[in-house]
Parts: C-alpha cells; sequence; structure tokens
C-alpha cells in the first residue's frame, strides 16, 4: 500500500499479507502516512526467488508465443507515461482496457485501477464466451513457482478477476494459476468470490479504523516479511514467551492467561499447573526459560540433563558406538524445479583423523547417481561392520532418502533394511528427549558452543548454501562449490562432535539416574537373499535404457513411466507404515505440532 498523489492505493498483495498478519496492515498504514520508516529488506534468498519467479513468468510468455498466440504487452514502453504517479497508474489501466477491448489472445502485465486498488495479472488469456467486448472475453493466470496452489494466489487472482469483470461486464469463468511445475491448475471463480468478497471489505473497514491497537504474533509470514527486525525487537523489549525454545503460539496464550506473560515470569514461577497445559510439559517449559535466563546474564550456554522416561528415550536412543559409523549431512536447492538433493556428505572417524567423502549430482540423473553411490557405501561398509549406524541431525535427511527411494524406485530394499533396522539415527531426538539445552534454538549450529570451536567457513547456514548454489548454477565458479562442500564437511563433523558430547552426557546420566539400556544391534546384512526389487530389476533396466532424465520425447516418457509401474503399490504401500511408525516415536509436543496428528487434547469438562 501506498499514498500516491495524496491518494491510499492498495493492492491484492496487501489482502494476503493482511490475511497473513493483522498487526502487519497496522505497521504499513503508520508507514504509508509517514510515522514510521518502511525498512528495506536485504534477503539473498528472497532475491534468488524472485530472479526465478521472472524467468518462469519468461518462460511462460515465451511458451503462449510459441503456440502463435497474439501478444499485446502493457506498459513495456515507460517512457512515454504520464509524469504524475496517479496518472501514470490511470493510464496503464486505459492501455489495458484498450488491448481488451482489442482483442488479442493473450494480455501480458494487465493493469488494473479503480482508484483505490490497483492490480497487475501476469496474463489475461482470450476465451471464446460473449461479453462487452465482443465474441470473446478474458480469463485471468498468474505465475507461482509453488508446485501446488496456495490461498494468497487464488485471492490475488480472484482481485485481479473483480477489476477485469468490471471492464468486460461478465465475471470470468475460471482463474488459472500457471505452477513451478509448469503445470496449470484452474479453479471456478463462484467457488472462491464469495470469499474474496468477505475478505476485501475487511481489508477495507480495518484499513479505514480511527485507531488500530494491534500486537505481533510470530507466524509463517514473518519469514519474508520486511518488518520481522522490527517486530523482533518488539518482543524482546517485551521479553516475549516467543523465546522460549519448544513453546507454541497456543502455549503462550494460555501461559499469559495464566498471569505468567513473560519468559523472566515463566523462569521464576511456582505454578504447578496451567489449563490446557499438561503438568509435565509446564515442567519442561520452566525449565527451558531458566534455562535461557541464566544463559542471558553470563553468556554462558549450559545443559541440564532430563531425567530418562523410557528405555527407547533420549540418551537411551544412542546404539553402543562402533568403528564403522557414520555421519551424514545433505544440501538441497528447493527451488530447483521439483527440488535437488545436489550433495550428499558422509563423514567418519578413521585411523589419522575425521575423513569425509561428497557425493555430487547436479542434475535429475546427477542426484539418481549420488543417491546410490551414498547407499552402496553404506551397504558395503556394513559388511565390515555390521553393527555401524549413520548419525544425523533433524528429520531432512531420513526423509529425502526415502523420497528419493521412491521416486528413482532405486535401492528400496536397502533404505528399507536402514529403517527396519534402526540404523538411521536421529541425534535431534536424543537430544530434545535427553537434554535441555539453554540455547533459544535447539538447531545444531546453536548446540555448537557445547563442544566445538566456532566455524570459520563463507557459508553460515542452510540458506546461504541455497543462494551459494543457486549463484554456482549461474556463474559456474569452482570456488563457490568448494565453499558448500566446506559447509557441508562442517556439518558431517559436527554431528560427529555432537554423537561424542552425547556419550559423555550418557555417562553423566547414568551415573545420577541409574543404568541406560541400548538399541539392539542390526543383524549382519545377507547378501544371499534377493531383495524383492530386483525381480523387476532386468526390466525396469530394459523399459529405462536410453531414457535420459530431461528433455525425453513421447516414447522415451512412455517407457520410463512404464519402468515405474513396476513395484508402484509395493512403494506407496511403504508410505503409510512409514508415516505411523514416525508419529509412534513423537513426544507429545511434537504430535501437538504435526500436521497430520492430533495432539495435545486434555479433558474438559464433563462428559
Amino acid at each position: 500500500m501506498r499514498l500516491v498523489d495524496g491518494v491510499a492505493v492498495f493492492s491484492p498483495s496487501d489482502l494476503t499479507g493482511y490475511l497473513a498478519c493483522d498487526h502487519l496492515l497496522t505497521l504499513e498504514l503508520r508507514a504509508m502516512v509517514g510515522e514510521l520508516v518502511r525498512p528495506e529488506r536485504d534477503d539473498p534468498e528472497l532475491a534468488v526467488l524472485a530472479r526465478r519467479g521472472l524467468a518462469h513468468e519468461e518462460r511462460y510468455l515465451e511458451q503462449l508465443r510459441a503456440e502463435g498466440r497474439s501478444v499485446a504487452v502493457i506498459g513495456a514502453e515507460r517512457g512515454d507515461l504520464a509524469s504524475s504517479p496517479l496518472a501514470r497508474l490511470r493510464e496503464l489501466n486505459d492501455r489495458t482496457v484498450a488491448a481488451l477491448r482489442a482483442g488479442p489472445d493473450v494480455i501480458y502485465q494487465g493493469a488494473f485501477f479503480d482508484g483505490r486498488w490497483q492490480g497487475f495479472a501476469d496474463f489475461l488469456l482470450r476465451v471464446e464466451t460473449p461479453s462487452d467486448l465482443g465474441a470473446y472475453s478474458y480469463e485471468v493466470a498468474d505465475t507461482k513457482l509453488a508446485r501446488h496452489a496456495k490461498a494468497a494466489a487464488l485471492l490475488q487472482t480472484c482481485a485481479y478477476s473483480a477489476q477485469l469483470e468490471a471492464v468486460q461486464g461478465l465475471r470470468p469463468e475460471r482463474i488459472h494459476v500457471v505452477l513451478g511445475d509448469h503445470t496449470t491448475a484452474s479453479f471456478r471463480i463462484r467457488d472462491y468470490a464469495a470469499y474474496f468478497r468477505a475478505v476485501r471489505a475487511r481489508f477495507e473497514a480495518a484499513a479505514t479504523e480511527a485507531t488500530r491497537a494491534t500486537y505481533p504474533d510470530r507466524v509463517e509470514h514473518c519469514e519474508v516479511c520486511r518488518w520481522s527486525d522490527v517486530c523482533t525487537a518488539q518482543w524482546r523489549t517485551d521479553d516475549h514467551l516467543i523465546f522460549v525454545a519448544g513453546l507454541a503460539r497456543a502455549q503462550a496464550a494460555k501461559l499469559a492467561g495464566a498471569g505468567i506473560p513473560t519468559l523472566t515470569a515463566l523462569a521464576k514461577t511456582k505454578v504447578t499447573h496451567v489449563p490446557g497445559i499438561g503438568d509435565p510439559t509446564l515442567v519442561n517449559l520452566e525449565r527451558q526459560a531458566r534455562l535461557q535466563l541464566a544463559q542471558r546474564r553470563t553468556g554462558a550456554v549450559t545443559y541440564e540433563l532430563l531425567r530418562p522416561e523410557g528405555a527407547d528415550r533420549g540418551l537411551a536412543r544412542l546404539p553402543e558406538p562402533s568403528a564403522g559409523d557414520l555421519f551424514f549431512d545433505m544440501e538441497g536447492d528447493p527451488l530447483v524445479e521439483d527440488g535437488l538433493e545436489y550433495l550428499f556428505g558422509v563423514a567418519w572417524q578413521g585411523p589419522a583423523g575425521i575423513e569425509f567423502r561428497p557425493f555430487w549430482g547436479h542434475d535429475r540423473a546427477g542426484e539418481k547417481a549420488a543417491f546410490e553411490q551414498f547407499i552402496d557405501l553404506v551397504v558395503e561398509r556394513r559388511r565390515e561392520h555390521p553393527d555401524l549406524h549413520v548419525y544425523h541431525y533433524a528429520a531432512y535427511e531420513e526423509t529425502a532418502l526415502k523420497r528419493l527411494m521412491g521416486v528413482h524406485a532405486t535401492r528400496e530394499d536397502a533404505v528399507d533394511t536402514f529403517l527396519r533396522e534402526g540404523v538411521l539415527v536421529d541425534l535431534y531426538k536424543v537430544v530434545r528427549q535427553g537434554v535441555a539445552v539453554s540455547q533459544e534454538s535447539y538447531s545444531i549450529k546453536k548446540l555448537e558452543p557445547l563442544y566445538m570451536e566456532p566455524r570459520a567457513g563463507a557459508i553460515g547456514d542452510a540458506g546461504g548454501s541455497i543462494v551459494a548454489y543457486e549463484e554456482w548454477l549461474q556463474t559456474k565458479e569452482q570456488r563457490i562449490l568448494d565453499d558448500i562442500e566446506a559447509y557441508n564437511r562442517d556439518d558431517c563433523v559436527s554431528t560427529l562432535k555432537l554423537r561424542g558430547w552425547l556419550e559423555e552426557r550418557r555417562t553423566e546420566a547414568a551415573a545420577r539416574f541409574g543404568p541406560l539400556s541400548r538399541p539392539p544391534v542390526p543383524t549382519r546384512p545377507d547378501d544371499s537373499k534377493q531383495p524383492p526389487e530386483a525381480e523387476h530389476a532386468e526390466r525396469i533396466a530394459a523399459l529405462s535404457a536410453d531414457v535420459p532424465a530431461e528433455g525425453r520425447s513421447a516414447e522415451q516418457q512412455a517407457r520410463w513411466l512404464l519402468a515405474q509401474v513396476l513395484g508402484y503399490h509395493r512403494r506407496e504401500k511403504k508410505q503409510e507404515w512409514w508415516e505411523y511408525f514416525d508419529r509412534s516415536d513423537m513426544t507429545d509436543l511434537e504430535l501437538f505440532e504435526d500436521g497430520h496428528a492430533i495432539g495435545g487434547l486434555v479433558p474438559e469438562g464433563a462428559p
């Protein structure tokens, strides 16, 4: 939103921002009238997204032209526009109306302005449905990098469609979202129009309130919001509960309702019960707040051991160390079409020190080869060390291996065996169930002050590795890959050292709480047993011969698809069991936060 020659002008992105965060509207309104300075956010990852979004839009434009469609571009030559900003908006609207009446197949960057709302539709596509324009009319198509149409995209296209309707005298039948995988999702406007009108009315009423008193909540939109630093500063000033690691937004509201509105208050509370929060959970949250408050005062990262809750929880999850143990970390780029796992890094303790091996794959075929090489390394090493485990931190690596096994229809039995025999060990679960740490986050980098020196690499976090890889895709500079590999190696080494630190804590816990059990040792691999996937291996190889990973002909695509059908149902059945076992292993808080499970239920009142 902005003041244009003294007139408040809104856009569909203001509408979706308002739905994401009511406080965002307050901040933007204050900035619009000069009470606040709108921050400029320098986020390299968002810049990459913007560049890819523009490239996606341009590809679709070229596709339409290649189909032989006539295209009118609005505002391509800005030099001849009126000098007044408000007049420019009106002139772009007039150009769009003129183009609509001329009737080309496609109008690119159509601009609408009704004196209050402006909108720039990526594409207006001609359909042969009569309207006030003549024997034809138009529908809106918007390009998005996402692989599924989101609510914000539908609201935006509804907004453009409402302005289009005012010009052509006919509500478009459908709205279209051109997705990042080059498919187009189409929706009937009448299914969403009433909701759009209600949301727009709420926004307009809120935007004209004489006074707005809102408070920021941490929401998903914070990750991309220009005001995030401003809100974070306010939370810091207010000593907000949001900084207590593992505390959910709903729990913060319940604590505030019980007279515990700040981290300091929670750290010092003597309350033993808060309605809606389980008593054991409350004890954990109080401990976490107390540790974090102590770190604020001393600057030292500390920990406390948690009392074991079962034979398969916390520090009891740590297997007996093996000379063959591997420490694993992956790098992926979600911005590449369909996502790409481009680096599989693995470290181990060798005779002369820590050894490291990377497996790279820069396209779909390379990803498959790197995945197979990593799995084959683990299988081969298990022959020599049948008691080895593969350690990683958090769920990403295990989830990615499951997905790659299905996507590439390869190494199915090996991955199944790893999962069934507990070869993969998630140290995040060990930490969260076994140790309370005084940091605001339990990311592995926040734990590193406990067991290793600060990193010195050029890349500092996962977002930085994505930006760096995107830069390499543009420049092909080997230096960038070297930096990414060094970052990945540091992650693997950190996982190795974390396991060692946790083993020390296990010894400490055993001395304090009594003996702790170990998970069962995996069985020695049986090389004589033929894996189920081998039944179709020859047929799959024959069907897939000479089929490239990309740029297939229709005949090659048909052969590839037929190859994937072999064993398809067997692979699909695995997903249900993976989800079942994953949730069986979750804590109450993890179940509460999981989008597919119902957690945190407590009795309330009489049946």
